[in-house]
Parts: C-alpha cells; structure tokens; sequence
C-alpha cells in the first residue's frame, strides 16, 4: 500500500498554488499597465489568488486520481480516458466553487457561471494534466528514492548475514575444544553465545545503535574469548561517557575485534592485548580496535577474518558514503579506524 504523502508536501503545494495566482496576478498587471489602464490591485490580487486555489483545492483529488490510475507501464493508455472525465469533472467543479468568490471580489462585473466556465476552460484543463503530470514526478522520485532504500537495507542485512556464521562458526569450534577438557567453561560459553545470538536477532533490520548497546553487545562477545583465551588475553575498552549515545553500524565492533584477537593471539604463548577505543574529532566519531600481534608484516596467512573488514567497507561507504572509512595502521601490532559522522540518537 502506498505511503501516504507527508505533510510538509502538502503545504509545498499549497505556496505553488499561491506562487501562481501572485504570478498571474503580477501578468495581468503587467498588461493593464502596458495598456496604459489603472491596475486595481485589491481586486486583481485576491480574484487571481482565488482563481488559482479554487483548483489547488482539488490537490488531494488530483493525487488520488495519479495512485489508483497512473499514466504509465505496459497499458498507460487504457488510464487517460478516465484522466479525461475526471479533468471535465474537475473543471466543472472548480468553476463552481470559484463563480460565487468572483462575483463577491467583482461586483460591478456581471459574469455568470457559464461566461466563467467558457473563459478559463483550457486553462482549467491545462492545470488540471500539468498536476498530473507534476505528481507523476513526484510519484516517481518516491518509489525510486524507496527502490533504493530497500536495496540499500537488503545489501547491508546481506552483509551482516556473511559475518554472523563466520563468527558462530569458531566459538562452535572452541565449545567443542573445550567441552572434554573444561566442561563448566564450555556451559558458560553455550550461555553466553545464547544471550548473544538472541541480542543479535533482537537487531535484525535495525541499521544504527547507539555506543552503549554496541558496547553491550562486544561486552558479551568478549566474554566468550575471555573463557576461550583465560589470562592470555587483555581487552580494554575505553570510551567517554558522553559518547555513550553517538550512533554506529549495529554489530560493527565484533567483527573487527574478532579479528584483532586472532589476529593478535595468533602462534603466540604469552599475553595478548586488545584495546578498542572510542574518540571524536570535530563532527568525526573514531573507533580504533588495536592488537599488538605480529602487524601486516608478520600476519599468517588468512583464514577468512578478512570477510569481517571487507564488509565493514562495504557497510559504512552504504550508509555514509565518503565520510566512512575503514583504515588498517600497521606499527607495534595492528590498528583498524573506523571513521564516521558524529551523531546521536
């Protein structure tokens, strides 16, 4: 079912309705003028302005009329004969509401119904197919502007979707590591993969959240690598109270850690570091997730990791265009930024 039209576009209607009668207004002056006979302005004025609503009133008609019969796809002819009636319809309507306000704003003039209906017939006629005509384009820069929304929101719900199993997959492999050796570890991992899955559906189709619920999440992500690693890996996280509502990609740090932490942890016995830190730099929100793993230099061979930046990518160049980057830093260990606008929800 179409989307009803808001109503900021209704009031736009109305001052290009009041645009024109000003316009036609300001024309027959003009003639008067060059005629060299005196412009009654209190009567050219108002008489136009009603002229001109008298068929803007029929706006709402005229949007009807474009919805249920549009002039357009394979049988755009079989709906102009039914524009056809309806602009006569129109015409004739439009001339009765208008006769009554003519005769109150011209006294002295004695026009009656049919004198005013043959004067302005094609120029009623002409308003009535430019309407159409106009909300046909608007009609179409909708559903465009809808067509791409949609592909843009199936493309990210893709992406996220490639990520989910990945991750799914390798805290799987750790519960089955982890379930003959540890068997209390390995019931406090299935719980906390449980409450994780069930936040991550809770989010389906929700694009942006805010830091803290992001935090959350990670929160209970990182939990399932603290079991899986034990004292071998440090995390902090570091991210100003003020920042707590700035909006972000749903789901966008977990990947991105995940691969810090295989990627810092990787053929390493000692203690791993990870440092996810938020910061902001003018109408910049910076998000950095360093290890101090081997870098890109020393880094092993990939084993699928790269799927959660390369998404990332993908994700933040849909929903923020040039102003989203994903930048990797390579020194003591790695360090990816994600840059995006500062905004809160």
């Amino acid at each position: 079912m179409p989307s009803r039209p808001p109503r900021r576009l209704w009031l736009f209607g109305l001052a290009i309705w009041i645009v024109l009668g000003l316009l036609a207004a300001a024309q027959g002056a003009t003639w008067r003028i060059y005629a060299g006979r005196p412009v009654p302005w209190g009567t050219i004025v108002p008489t136009s302005l009603a002229d001109w609503l008298s068929c803007g009133m029929f706006t709402p008609a005229f949007y009807w009329m474009v919805r249920r019969f549009p002039v357009r796809g394979e049988r755009w002819w079989s709906s102009l004969p039914l524009h056809l009636a309806a602009s006569l319809v129109f015409v004739v309507l439009k001339v009765t509401a208008y006769a009554p306000l003519y005769g109150l704003l011209n006294p002295t003039e004695n026009r009656t119904w049919s004198m005013i209906l043959v004067g302005g017939f094609y120029a009623d006629m002409l308003a009535y197919w430019a309407s159409v005509g106009v909300i046909h384009a608007i009609e179409y820069y909708r559903e465009s502007r809808e067509r791409q929304l949609e592909a843009t929101r199936l493309a990210l719900e893709n992406l996220r979707a490639q990520l989910q199993p990945h991750f799914l997959f390798n805290t799987l492999q750790s519960i089955s590591t982890l379930i003959y050796r540890d068997q209390p570890a390995a019931d406090r991992m299935l719980t906390q993969l449980s409450d994780l899955l069930r936040l991550s559906l809770r989010n389906t189709g929700v694009q942006e959240v805010p830091l803290a619920e992001e935090l959350g999440f990670l929160e209970r992500y990182l939990a399932i690598m603290r079991v899986r690693f034990g004292d071998r890996l440090v995390i902090r996280v570091e991210a100003p109270a003020d920042l707590m509502g700035a909006l972000l990609p749903s789901l966008v740090l977990q990947p991105i850690v995940e691969n810090a932490i295989e990627h810092g942890m990787a053929d390493r016995s000692d203690v791993g570091h990870v440092t996810v830190r938020v910061t902001k730099e003018g109408p910049s929100l910076h998000v950095e997730v360093s290890d101090d793993g081997p870098g890109l230099d020393g880094a092993p061979p990939s084993t699928g990791n790269g799927i959660g930046l390369a998404n990332t990518r993908e994700r933040l160049a849909r929903l923020y265009g040039p102003a989203g980057r994903v930048e990797t830093l390579s020194g003591r260990g790695l360090t990816v930024r994600l840059t995006i606008p500062l905004r809160h929800g």
